[in-house]
Protein backbone atom coordinates (compact mmCIF):
# COMPACT_ATOMS: atom_id res chain seq x y z
CA UNK A 1 0.00 0.00 0.00
CA UNK A 2 1.37 3.63 -0.69
CA UNK A 3 -0.40 6.85 0.29
CA UNK A 4 0.83 10.46 -1.01
CA UNK A 5 0.75 12.92 1.89
CA UNK A 6 -0.34 16.02 0.68
CA UNK A 7 1.79 19.25 1.86
CA UNK A 8 -0.94 19.98 4.37
CA UNK A 9 -1.34 16.85 5.62
CA UNK A 10 2.88 16.65 6.27
CA UNK A 11 2.60 19.72 7.67
CA UNK A 12 0.16 19.09 10.20
CA UNK A 13 2.08 15.93 11.28
CA UNK A 14 5.26 17.89 11.89
CA UNK A 15 3.12 20.20 13.62
CA UNK A 16 1.96 17.98 15.85
CA UNK A 17 5.35 15.89 16.43
CA UNK A 18 6.95 19.36 17.29
CA UNK A 19 3.94 20.51 19.21
CA UNK A 20 4.25 16.60 21.42
CA UNK A 21 7.74 17.10 21.97
CA UNK A 22 7.28 20.16 23.20
CA UNK A 23 4.80 19.22 25.59
CA UNK A 24 2.14 21.45 23.95
CA UNK A 25 -1.24 20.68 23.37
CA UNK A 26 -2.29 19.33 19.31
CA UNK A 27 -5.09 20.40 16.95
CA UNK A 28 -7.73 18.14 16.30
CA UNK A 29 -5.55 17.76 12.55
CA UNK A 30 -2.85 17.44 14.34
CA UNK A 31 -4.36 14.50 16.18
CA UNK A 32 -5.68 13.25 12.99
CA UNK A 33 -2.36 13.26 11.25
CA UNK A 34 -0.01 12.08 14.02
CA UNK A 35 -2.85 8.98 13.97
CA UNK A 36 -2.50 8.05 10.39
CA UNK A 37 1.17 8.30 10.38
CA UNK A 38 1.40 6.15 13.04
CA UNK A 39 -0.80 3.79 11.86
CA UNK A 40 0.80 3.90 8.62
CA UNK A 41 4.40 2.91 9.82
CA UNK A 42 2.97 0.41 11.99
CA UNK A 43 1.05 -0.99 9.22
CA UNK A 44 4.25 -0.81 7.53
CA UNK A 45 2.34 1.68 4.67
CA UNK A 46 4.63 3.44 2.46
CA UNK A 47 4.51 7.19 2.61
CA UNK A 48 5.56 9.70 0.27
CA UNK A 49 5.49 13.10 -0.24
CA UNK A 50 5.79 15.52 -2.69
CA UNK A 51 9.12 17.04 -4.18
CA UNK A 52 7.90 20.40 -3.30
CA UNK A 53 7.57 19.47 0.60
CA UNK A 54 10.87 17.58 0.56
CA UNK A 55 12.82 20.67 -1.03
CA UNK A 56 11.04 23.16 1.39
CA UNK A 57 11.63 20.56 4.59
CA UNK A 58 15.38 20.95 3.90
CA UNK A 59 15.44 24.53 3.62
CA UNK A 60 14.23 24.10 7.29
CA UNK A 61 16.57 21.09 8.46
CA UNK A 62 19.07 23.53 9.51
CA UNK A 63 17.08 24.97 12.34
CA UNK A 64 17.50 23.30 15.72
CA UNK A 65 14.01 23.35 16.45
CA UNK A 66 13.57 21.34 13.88
CA UNK A 67 16.29 18.86 12.38
CA UNK A 68 15.58 15.80 14.61
CA UNK A 69 11.49 15.73 13.74
CA UNK A 70 12.23 16.55 9.96
CA UNK A 71 15.11 13.93 9.69
CA UNK A 72 12.84 11.23 11.23
CA UNK A 73 9.77 12.33 9.11
CA UNK A 74 12.21 11.95 5.92
CA UNK A 75 14.03 8.69 7.05
CA UNK A 76 9.98 7.30 7.12
CA UNK A 77 8.57 9.15 3.60
CA UNK A 78 9.54 9.05 0.73
CA UNK A 79 9.34 11.41 -2.74
CA UNK A 80 6.91 10.73 -5.51
CA UNK A 81 8.60 12.23 -8.41
CA UNK A 82 6.54 12.61 -12.09
CA UNK A 83 7.40 10.32 -14.78
CA UNK A 84 6.23 10.13 -18.43
CA UNK A 85 2.66 11.54 -18.73
CA UNK A 86 2.59 13.53 -15.79
CA UNK A 87 2.03 16.81 -17.40
CA UNK A 88 -0.34 15.18 -20.27
CA UNK A 89 -2.16 14.03 -17.00
CA UNK A 90 -2.20 16.90 -14.99
CA UNK A 91 -3.36 19.05 -17.48
CA UNK A 92 -6.46 16.61 -18.09
CA UNK A 93 -6.92 16.56 -14.77
CA UNK A 94 -7.18 20.60 -14.15
CA UNK A 95 -9.89 20.66 -17.06
CA UNK A 96 -12.10 18.95 -14.40
CA UNK A 97 -12.20 21.88 -12.23
CA UNK A 98 -9.20 21.44 -9.67
CA UNK A 99 -6.95 23.84 -9.19
CA UNK A 100 -3.38 23.57 -10.66
CA UNK A 101 -1.99 22.43 -7.20
CA UNK A 102 -4.24 20.00 -6.82
CA UNK A 103 -4.45 18.89 -10.32
CA UNK A 104 -0.58 18.37 -9.86
CA UNK A 105 -1.40 15.84 -6.88
CA UNK A 106 -3.99 13.99 -8.49
CA UNK A 107 -1.53 13.42 -11.72
CA UNK A 108 1.41 12.63 -9.21
CA UNK A 109 -0.85 9.83 -7.83
CA UNK A 110 -1.24 8.41 -11.10
CA UNK A 111 1.94 9.16 -12.70
CA UNK A 112 4.46 9.33 -10.20
CA UNK A 113 7.07 6.95 -8.86
CA UNK A 114 10.22 6.49 -6.46
CA UNK A 115 13.41 7.19 -7.81
CA UNK A 116 13.65 3.97 -8.64
CA UNK A 117 11.08 3.72 -11.06
CA UNK A 118 10.21 0.41 -9.26
CA UNK A 119 6.43 1.58 -9.77
CA UNK A 120 3.69 3.66 -11.15
CA UNK A 121 1.06 5.25 -8.93
CA UNK A 122 -0.16 5.86 -5.16
CA UNK A 123 -3.20 3.77 -3.80
CA UNK A 124 -4.29 7.00 -1.76
CA UNK A 125 -3.99 10.55 -1.56
CA UNK A 126 -4.22 11.44 2.53
CA UNK A 127 -5.43 15.07 1.79
CA UNK A 128 -7.68 17.74 4.46
CA UNK A 129 -8.75 19.31 1.76
CA UNK A 130 -12.20 18.65 1.72
CA UNK A 131 -13.50 20.50 -1.46
CA UNK A 132 -10.43 18.51 -3.30
CA UNK A 133 -11.71 15.57 -2.05
CA UNK A 134 -15.89 16.39 -3.10
CA UNK A 135 -14.99 17.27 -6.28
CA UNK A 136 -13.00 13.88 -7.08
CA UNK A 137 -15.47 11.91 -5.79
CA UNK A 138 -18.12 14.03 -8.08
CA UNK A 139 -15.73 13.72 -11.19
CA UNK A 140 -14.18 10.33 -10.13
CA UNK A 141 -16.37 8.27 -13.24
CA UNK A 142 -15.78 10.84 -15.72
CA UNK A 143 -12.12 11.10 -14.73
CA UNK A 144 -11.79 7.43 -14.50
CA UNK A 145 -13.09 6.84 -18.41
CA UNK A 146 -10.96 9.30 -19.56
CA UNK A 147 -7.76 7.48 -17.86
CA UNK A 148 -9.42 4.49 -19.67
CA UNK A 149 -9.49 6.31 -23.02
CA UNK A 150 -5.40 7.26 -22.45
CA UNK A 151 -4.67 4.05 -21.57
CA UNK A 152 -5.49 2.31 -24.69
CA UNK A 153 -2.29 4.09 -26.20
CA UNK A 154 -0.27 3.85 -23.49
CA UNK A 155 2.85 1.37 -23.13
CA UNK A 156 4.03 -0.94 -20.20
CA UNK A 157 4.02 0.31 -17.43
CA UNK A 158 1.53 3.36 -18.22
CA UNK A 159 -0.84 1.15 -20.02
CA UNK A 160 -1.38 0.03 -16.07
CA UNK A 161 -2.19 3.04 -13.71
CA UNK A 162 -5.74 3.47 -11.80
CA UNK A 163 -6.70 6.58 -9.84
CA UNK A 164 -5.79 6.92 -6.16
CA UNK A 165 -8.95 6.98 -3.50
CA UNK A 166 -8.60 10.22 -2.29
CA UNK A 167 -9.69 10.60 1.40
CA UNK A 168 -8.74 12.28 4.37
CA UNK A 169 -6.63 11.05 7.52
CA UNK A 170 -9.59 11.32 9.92
CA UNK A 171 -12.01 9.28 7.39
CA UNK A 172 -8.72 6.87 7.01
CA UNK A 173 -7.86 6.59 11.06
CA UNK A 174 -12.02 6.36 11.94
CA UNK A 175 -12.38 3.22 8.91
CA UNK A 176 -9.60 1.54 11.33
CA UNK A 177 -11.29 2.20 14.52
CA UNK A 178 -14.54 0.64 13.36
CA UNK A 179 -12.43 -2.69 12.44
Amino acid sequence: MRCLLDKVTARYTLEGMLRLAEGRKTTDAEVFSLSFYRRALLNRIDLYILPQTQSFLKRLEHLSRYVILIQRFLTTTQVLYPTRYFKRWTRRVHEYGFSKEDSEVLALATFGSSLDRDFIGIHTVVTFDQSMINLWNAKQAEIYKRLMNMRHNLNPPYCNVSLPIVQNPQHIVNLKDGD
